[in-house]
Parts: C-alpha cells; structure tokens; sequence
C-alpha cells in the first residue's frame, strides 16, 4: 500500500510539474524508457504505435484521429474489443520486423516503440524524420511514467492522469483485498506445451505477484522451460495455462509424475481464455485489470472499487 501511495504522490507532481511546462512553450521534452531526452515541438498530428500495449496506451489517450499505423497482430487487443476494432481500421507496419518503407509514407511525427525489444530499431526510424519515444515496460511505475509522458507529449496529459490516478486506485483496492487472504496460492503459470514460465523478473511474473499469487519460479530470469520433476519439486498448489497453447487441461494433467502435484490431485488447473491471457501480457493501461480479474477468478473474493 505504501508503494500505491508512492505512486499516486508522483502522479501528482508530475502532473502539476509538466502541466505547468506545456503552458509556457509548445517545446515538450521527456525521458523515455530508455533514458533518451525526447522532444516535440508542438504536439504530434501523425502517430505509429508498433506493439499491442503502446497501441492500447495511445487509443486510450484518445488520439484514434492522429493515430496513422500500428501492428500487425492488433487481436493482442481482444481484450478491449472497441480498442481492438480502432486499431484493425489503421495501416498495419509489421510484426517482429517492422516495415521501414510503411511507417515513412505514414509521414509520422512520433513512432512509439517498446524499450526492451524494439530498441534496434530506434536508428531506422529516426533517419525517416520522425521522433521515436522508447515506452518502458519492465514494471508497473514504468507503464504508468509511459502513459503520463506520451500523454504530456501529445497534448492529451489531462487523461493520463486520469488513467494513472485509475490504476493507482485499483493496485491499492486489490491490495486491501490481498491483505485479508489467509494465504496466498502458489502457481505454476506455463505459456507452452514446452513448459516455460515467467521468472519474478519478468513483467508477467510480476502481475502474478500483484493478483496475490507465489510464483513457485519465481527465482527464474526470464521465461524458461522447466521440467516434470522441477514442476513436482515445487508443488504448486494451483496451475494456470492459456486456451491457445495447445496443451489441453486434461494433457497437461497427464504428463509423467503430475499425479504427484497437489495442484492436479485437487483439479485446481485453469487455463484462461485468450483474451484473458493477453490483459495479463499487455504492460498497458488495462494491466490492473488483468490483475483483478486473475485474482477473482483464482480466490472467488471480489475486490471492491468502491
């Protein structure tokens, strides 16, 4: 809760800091997720998202008018259907190769790409004229910095701060709902019929941690494949799988040395919807959400927003 209240106290200051600055000049100038300075002179008319979060970030600023191109795989929004259908009707510039030739003749003037797995890119799409903003996604204070900067950078900070303010109400309202659990459940959460899961360090392993769950992998780094017997060894007491991996629940059951697994002896598997599994992919404005949502599901307690 203290973290919450952190967070909401930033919330604040940064708005009044930055509302401030963007009255005095039409000059914007942040920090982005990569520790870049990023500036604007004025506020963008033309606006390319290039993965599923920073797409749902900018459409929830409501900048559908100015955004001209997005990714390929726009179903990442299924989640938030009426999201998902404004960003099917825009030019789509790629998947995990991005075309250089489609973002140009969008003529944009800013390209919002992910921090961790995009910044190879950065170059390409400067040497087109545009400016490139890095959006962090290693945690929830980067998602939420993210969401007050691109909106500050467009001239749209007024609904960032809503947006924040909104997430920084539901952690602290899941978290009261966490506080009066008994104990928390320990999860094995597998992405695969490989069998990786996320590692604690992972964003995923920590929207685990914030829905009230023990990761059992949770001193993994990065997302690995773990065996039967390591699965065995830690003993979730609840498994979380994904409809579209292709391992059924009945499969996943019967895979050598799981009879052992208290989770398996109690049929305590789920495997969530793709939609479902994609909100708790996505370090975007919905990720709270996503978070919520796990928890009721998994502990049948409903978290009160008031």
């Amino acid at each position: 809760m203290r973290r919450a209240s952190l967070v909401l106290l930033f919330t604040l200051i940064f708005g009044l800091l930055v509302t401030g600055v963007a009255r005095a000049q039409a000059t914007r100038t942040v920090i982005d997720g990569l520790g870049r300075k990023v500036t604007l002179e004025g506020t963008p008319d033309n606006v390319v998202t290039t993965i599923a979060s920073t797409t749902e970030i900018v459409l929830d600023l409501g900048l559908d008018e100015r955004l001209v191109g997005v990714p390929d795989l726009t179903q990442h929004l299924s989640y938030v259907p009426e999201l998902q259908a404004k960003a099917e009707s825009k030019t789509k510039v790629g998947g995990f190769k991005l075309s250089m030739e489609k973002i140009a003749s969008l003529n944009p003037d800013l390209v919002v790409l992910d921090a961790s797995a995009q910044q190879g890119t950065i170059d390409k799409i400067e040497n087109l004229g545009a400016t490139v903003y890095a959006a962090g996604s290693k945690n929830m204070d980067a998602v939420q910095e993210t969401v007050l900067e691109l909106g500050y950078l467009t001239g749209t900070l007024e609904r960032a701060k809503k947006i924040v303010g909104g997430m920084v109400y539901k952690q602290f309202r899941l978290a009261e709902a966490i506080d009066r659990l008994d104990s928390k459940k320990k999860v094995f959460y597998t992405v695969s019929p490989q069998m990786y899961t996320p590692g604690g360090n992972t964003f995923v392993g920590q929207v685990l941690e914030m829905a009230g769950l023990n990761n059992v992998f949770s001193d993994v780094s990065g997302f690995k494949p773990v065996s039967t017997e390591e699965i065995v060894q830690r003993n979730p007491e609840l498994i979380i799988g994904t409809e579209d991996m292709g391992l059924s629940k009945a499969e996943l059951k019967k895979k050598v040395g799981m009879d052992d697994v208290e989770a398996v002896k109690n049929d305590a598997v789920m495997l969530l919807a793709s939609a479902d599994a994609s909100l708790l992919n996505q370090p975007g404005t919905k990720i709270v959400d996503g978070a919520i949502n796990l928890f009721e599901n998994v502990y049948n307690e409903e978290v009160d927003l008031g």
